[in-house]
């Protein structure tokens, strides 16, 4: 008996086991991650280590090409991926875990292109959004005929640079960033008015539960009332809101 007890107060002054670290599956999309940002792995990527860290779980960010940063989601136990935005296809192939941010969709060019003044005068000209994205479907949709996907933005704002395409489509935050690395210059492109704005999401594997998800709701408005969110959107210079 005295044994036992002897046993039991032991294992009760043992450290905890530390929770098992979840994957962030992420592309290289600057401001929001960034495999070899100056400033930090970018906003988004902060914001989820923040939320993270505030309930105690470690969390591995991992890079990869976007298209298959999303399958690895759906492959992998335990994983998240951002930033994501909520499309009808994707509903089902995820958990939902919080609203990030609001992201403003824009059409970039070269400086000078006439066409950007009104999207509507850009339904024929050559386009390209990133591979793994609903942006192709959603310009289908909208009218727009002559769409090719590229695999990072950096590689679709370099297609228009060299006159491959006439404008990229997308995040205006990261065409923007893009447009300021590879030597470019700001004054080299033109950007339209907002197309559409649409919320980005942290979305996880279908094994995150519903509680879990109210979990991370509920820590990130404690982090945005005690203004971490907004320090590291600051910091990065987001575009949105």
């Amino acid at each position: 008996m005295k044994r036992r007890l002897m046993l039991m107060m032991m294992l009760c002054t043992l450290p905890a086991m530390a929770a098992e670290p979840l994957k962030l599956m992420v592309g290289d999309m600057a401001p929001y991650s960034m495999a070899s940002g100056v400033a930090g792995p970018g906003s988004m990527v902060e914001i989820t280590q923040a939320l993270a860290r505030r309930m105690g779980i470690p969390v591995e960010v991992q890079f990869y090409p976007w298209s298959r940063a999303l399958v690895m989601v759906s492959l992998a136990p335990r994983t998240l991926v951002l930033p994501l935005t909520r499309t009808a296809e994707r509903e089902n192939k995820y958990r939902w875990l919080l609203k990030l941010y609001r992201q403003t969709f824009i059409f970039v060019g070269q400086q000078g292109n006439p066409q950007l003044s009104d999207p509507a005068r850009l339904l024929h000209a050559r386009l390209v959004v990133l591979r793994g994205t609903p942006h192709k479907q959603l310009l289908l949709d909208a009218g727009y005929t002559d769409i090719s996907e590229c695999a990072t933005i950096r590689e679709c704002i370099r297609m228009v640079k060299k006159g491959i395409a006439e404008a990229s489509f997308g995040a205006e935050d990261t065409h923007r960033s893009a447009a300021r690395m590879d030597g470019n210059k700001a004054a080299e492109f033109s950007y339209s008015p907002v197309f559409r704005q649409d919320d980005v999401w942290l979305a996880g594997s279908l094994d995150f539960t519903e509680e879990e998800a109210r979990k991370w709701r509920t820590t990130m408005e404690t982090l945005r009332t005690d203004g971490t969110i907004g320090r590291i959107m600051h910091k990065y210079g987001a575009v949105g809101n």
